[in-house]
C-alpha cells in the first residue's frame, strides 16, 4: 500500500477567543478519527504560537506528527532547528514543517521585511539549509549565504534520522517550486479547477476543503447549511486581495472571479467558501462514494498527503474518517488504487 497521509487543518476562526478551543478540538478529533496530522498556522492571524500548540498536540495525542508553518521573518533558523529536536526528543514524535513565505503585505511592512516576493523564496532556501545541516550533522555546521552566515553551529544530542521533519513547501509560484526541488521538499499545491480531476493532479500534496455525507441529499444540505452566500464576504475577500502578494491566492481569486468554480462547472467543486471567506480554499463536495472516488484518483496520480480542511465538529470528522478508512481498505486490495 502506498504510504498516504492525511492531514487536517487548524482553522482560522473569526471569534479569536475560540482559537484554543477550536485548535486543540480539532487536534483531538484528528488523532480520534486516526488521521496522520494536523497542519498549525503561523503568523499575526494564528493567535497561539504553532511551537505551543504543536506541543500541547504532541503531548495529548497517541500517534499525530504536527505540521508547523515556519516562516523565516519569525525566527531564526537554529531556533527552528532546536524547537524541531526538542519535541522530536521529548515526545518521540516526528515533527513536521510547512515552509511558507507569505503573511500579508501590512504584515512585512510591520516587521520591516522589505524582500519582495521571489527574494523571499530564496532567503527560505537558505534558512531550510542551514535547519536541516544542523538536524542533521553531528558536527558544527556552518553555512555562508546570501541572506544567513552561521559558524560552527550544532546541537547535542543529534536527532536520529526516524525523528528528522518531512518537509513541505507552500506555493505555486516558480520561485517556490524551485526552491522545493532545491531543499527536498515535496510542493503543497492548492486543488484548481485545471487540477479537480485525476489526470491533472499534480504528484506531491494537495491541500483542499473536503465536506461529505453518506448520500448526494445529506452533502447537500450540509453544504448549504455551512456555507450560506455571504456577500459581504465576498467584497471582504476582494479589498484582502489587496494586502497580499500570494501568487495561489490570486489564482484561486481570478477563477472564483471568472465563475469557473461554480457549481453548474463541477458540482464537487466548490469556490464559493474561498470568494466569501468562509474558508482559506476550495472545497470538494461530494457523497462518501464520490469522494472516495476522487481521493483515488489523485492517489493514482501521484499524490501522496492530503492537507484537508474540515470543519471541527463530531459529524464532520465522523464522515471524513469514513471515506478515509475506505481508501486505505481500497488500497489494501489493490496498492494501486484501480478503478472498481
Amino acid at each position: 500500500m502506498p504510504d498516504v497521509s492525511f492531514i487536517t487543518v487548524v482553522p482560522r476562526v473569526r471569534d479569536l477567543t475560540a482559537y484554543a478551543d477550536t485548535a486543540m478540538s480539532v487536534i483531538r478529533r484528528t488523532d480520534a478519527a486516526d488521521l496522520d496530522g494536523v497542519l498549525i498556522f503561523t503568523g499575526s492571524g494564528a493567535v497561539l504560537d504553532p511551537w505551543i500548540l504543536a506541543t500541547a498536540a504532541a503531548a495529548g495525542t497517541t500517534r499525530l506528527s504536527p505540521l508547523v508553518a515556519v516562516n523565516p521573518v519569525y525566527q531564526h533558523p537554529f531556533t527552528a532547528a532546536r524547537m524541531v529536536a526538542s519535541l522530536g526528543l521529548l515526545y518521540q514524535r516526528r515533527i513536521d514543517l510547512n515552509l511558507i513565505t507569505g503573511t500579508a503585505v501590512s504584515d512585512l511592512d510591520a516587521l520591516g521585511d522589505r524582500l519582495d516576493h521571489d527574494d523571499r523564496y530564496a532567503r527560505l532556501a537558505e534558512y531550510v539549509e542551514i535547519m536541516m545541516g544542523v538536524l542533521g550533522s553531528r558536527r558544527p555546521f556552518s553555512f555562508d549565504g546570501r541572506f544567513y552566515q552561521v559558524s560552527r553551529l550544532q546541537l547535542t544530542p543529534g536527532l536520529p534520522a526516524h525523528l528528522l521533519p518531512r518537509l513541505f513547501v507552500a506555493g505555486q509560484s516558480p520561485a517556490a517550486r524551485e526552491v522545493a526541488e532545491r531543499v527536498g521538499a515535496t510542493s503543497i499545491q492548492m486543488l484548481t479547477a485545471a487540477r479537480r480531476d485525476a489526470d491533472a493532479a499534480p504528484p506531491g500534496a494537495l491541500n483542499f476543503g473536503l465536506l461529505t455525507r453518506a448520500t448526494a441529499e445529506e452533502t447537500e444540505r450540509a453544504a448549504e447549511a455551512r456555507f450560506p452566500a455571504d456577500p459581504d464576504g465576498a467584497k471582504i475577500t476582494a479589498v484582502t486581495m489587496a494586502n497580499t502578494d500570494s501568487v495561489w491566492k490570486q489564482r484561486l481569486f481570478a477563477e472564483a472571479e471568472a465563475g469557473h468554480g461554480a457549481v453548474a462547472v463541477d458540482p464537487a467543486y466548490r469556490l464559493a467558501p474561498f470568494r466569501s471567506g468562509q474558508a482559506d480554499g476550495p472545497y470538494l463536495v461530494a457523497d462518501h462514494a464520490g469522494a472516495v472516488d476522487r481521493l483515488l484518483a489523485m492517489i493514482r496520480s501521484g499524490v501522496r498527503t492530503f492537507v484537508l480542511d474540515t470543519p471541527a465538529d463530531d459529524e464532520d470528522f465522523h464522515n471524513l474518517a469514513q471515506v478515509v478508512r475506505t481508501v486505505r481498505d481500497r488500497l489494501r486490495v489493490d496498492p494501486t488504487g484501480g478503478e472498481r
